[in-house]
């Protein structure tokens, strides 16, 4: 099944409403637009009226990715809702034949100044009860908060200023880097059966609870009524958009679980019971992850 104008909408609107997940990176964390600002609702406005240009951005190579998706989002709000104009996107830097790195997006602001951006969309899990960066992995088992923020800071955002990136920077009539900013989104878990805790600099308490495939039958007994849907990549962006149909049982999940061998980590967003409108994202993992390094 495809996906729908009205789910691309309701992820443009997430992103571009969205604080920051940690405070003190390059830029703030303030999400680049209020609800209730013009600008957002004659964006939302023109995407109804022609989605095409946003259609070309989403349909990229890899844009089935949640990090390419979320570029796409963000270039479009960008443009359409904030008047940036956009310089060059994934500029690709070189030096003695290979590739150094690729600049996520240079901006032209209203302003006319020139502005450099990194761009993640990143969900991040608890991994051993603690708060530090090193304790949120990534639901692979790979990413690690403190490294994807290490490179955000130490290598992608300084990239524009080193010697390698001169020649392609002036290749697209870009002089001085005014100002560099680093958006990094997502979504923290814990784990379901854990207190409630914040990541170390994080601008709010973890939003999302995660649980391991043998725990799933203990959590549905804590929710017999709730209901369930899957979140496919690359729509793991706020809320999910859809006709209440769609949503499964306890007991449907319960079965499907039983052919869940944990390769991958399932998303789901959960109502606890069937008229709640309190959606929560839950991610399902395997019993080894966290453990092994998977």
């Amino acid at each position: 099944m495809g996906i729908g104008l009205a789910q691309w909408k309701t992820a443009l609107h997430w992103v571009m409403t969205q604080p920051g997940l940690l405070e003190g990176l390059p830029g703030g964390h303030r999400p680049l637009l209020a609800t209730d600002d013009p600008r957002l609702a004659h964006l939302m406005t023109e995407t109804d009226s022609d989605p095409s240009r946003l259609n070309d951005l989403l349909s990229v190579p890899r844009a089935h990715k949640v990090g390419i998706a979320f570029e796409a989002l963000m270039q479009w709000g960008l443009e359409g809702g904030l008047g940036y104009r956009v310089i060059g996107r994934d500029v690709q830097v070189h030096a003695e034949g290979r590739t150094v790195g690729a600049l996520d997006a240079l901006l032209e602001s209203p302003g006319g100044e020139v502005e450099h951006w990194e761009f993640a969309y990143k969900l991040f899990l608890q991994s051993d009860g603690g708060v530090d960066w090193s304790s949120w992995l990534g639901p692979g088992g790979r990413d690690r908060l403190d490294t994807k923020v290490g490179r955000m800071l130490d290598h992608q955002l300084p990239l524009s200023a080193r010697p390698e990136a001169q020649s392609v920077l002036q290749r697209l009539g870009v002089g001085e880097i005014a100002r560099h900013r680093a958006v990094l989104q997502g979504v923290l878990f814990t784990p379901w059966d854990g207190p409630e805790c914040r990541a170390t600099q994080a601008h709010r308490p973890a939003a999302g609870r995660w649980v391991r495939r043998s725990d799933v039958p203990k959590l549905m007994g804590e929710w017999p009524a709730s209901q369930w849907v899957r979140r496919r990549k690359p729509m793991w962006f706020g809320p999910w958009e859809g006709p209440p149909s769609q949503r499964q049982s306890a007991a449907e999940v319960s079965a499907e679980m039983e052919a869940f061998d944990g390769e991958r980590a399932q998303l789901w967003s959960v109502w606890p019971t069937a008229d709640s409108a309190d959606e929560r994202l839950c991610f399902v993992v395997s019993d080894q992850w966290g453990h092994t390094g998977e």
